[in-house]
Formats: C-alpha cells, sequence, structure tokens
C-alpha cells in the first residue's frame, strides 16, 4: 500500500510482513530514508504521524530569509553540526523524527503557504549520502500522513494484544 509519492513524499505500508510491527518505506525526494530499517513500533509511528499532522495541517509563511530548499537545508545541517550558528532558527522544521528507523536520515521540512519544500540526507555504512529536495503541495504531504495514520492505527489495533 502506498500513499503519496516516492519521488515527492511517499509512505509505503508492508502490512503482511511482521506480527509485532509495522513495516513502512519512507521516501523523501526520490531517497528511501529507512532502507535499512523499516520495522516501526505502532504505538510510536501513530504518535508521530499525528504529530506531523498536526504540525503541517495549516499553511505557514516562509521561513525568514529562505532562498532554496537545499540551500536552507545546508544551512541547518551546518548549524545542527555546530559548524555555524543558529539552530534554534531551524530546530522547528526538523523532520522525520520518527525513532531509530529514520535516525539516519536528516529530513527538514520548510513551509512556504500552500507548499512544503523537503530537504533530506541519507548517511549510511559509506558516510552522508547526496541531500536531495522536493516541493510538494502540503494538503497532499497532510493526506499522505492522514491515509498512512489510518493504516497505523488499525495495524496497531490488529496488533494489540488482547486486554486482561
Amino acid at each position: 500500500m502506498v500513499f503519496g509519492s516516492r519521488d515527492g513524499f511517499g509512505v509505503e505500508f508492508h502490512v503482511e510482513r511482521d506480527p509485532r510491527l509495522l513495516r513502512v518505506d519512507v521516501f523523501v525526494a526520490g531517497l528511501h530514508v529507512d532502507a535499512w530499517d523499516n520495522a516501526f513500533y505502532p504505538p510510536l509511528l501513530v504518535k508521530k504521524l499525528k504529530d506531523e499532522i498536526r504540525r503541517f495541517r495549516e499553511p505557514a509563511a516562509r521561513p525568514e530569509g529562505f532562498t532554496s530548499p537545499l540551500e536552507a537545508f545546508r544551512s541547518a545541517e551546518s548549524a545542527l553540526t555546530g559548524e555555524a550558528e543558529g539552530w534554534e532558527r531551524f530546530a522547528g522544521f526538523r523532520f522525520l523524527d520518527w525513532g531509530e528507523c529514520t535516525d539516519p536520515a536528516l529530513a527538514f521540512a520548510f513551509p512556504d503557504g500552500d507548499l512544503l519544500h523537503l530537504a533530506c540526507r541519507v548517511l549510511d555504512d559509506a558516510g552522508p549520502g547526496t541531500p536531495a529536495a522536493v516541493s510538494v503541495r502540503r494538503a497532499e504531504f497532510v493526506g499522505t500522513l492522514e491515509r498512512g495514520l489510518v493504516v497505523a492505527e488499525r495495524e496497531w489495533a490488529a496488533r494489540r494484544p488482547p486486554m486482561r
């Protein structure tokens, strides 16, 4: 079950693969951000999806000084690693902080009215990959998260142990 787009933002559920965990592949700008581990703990995934939906449901203004998704990503990454100052300016744009499955992905979602500019880099054994960016309609992005939430909640309910 795929929601969204692998080239933009997408989530692909593999509900039949694990009796306890949810297998979900996450894509940002063509990058498979959780290729090394896609087994999410269902309650955590449900919480994270709800958090992201709340954050991005309403249009928001473009960040001050925003020029392009990749430039903003590079500035945020430099601030995060301590190479530059101003991390607090970018902290609110951090995206995909969904637990250990997405830990190797550094991703940001920069609002721009009815658009979201997503920028991401995946770190793997070979080191940091090339950053990628894509602009998506905010409503489509939120819709992808909402459809994913429906599946995650349904599958969590099916996997929960019976109450005693």
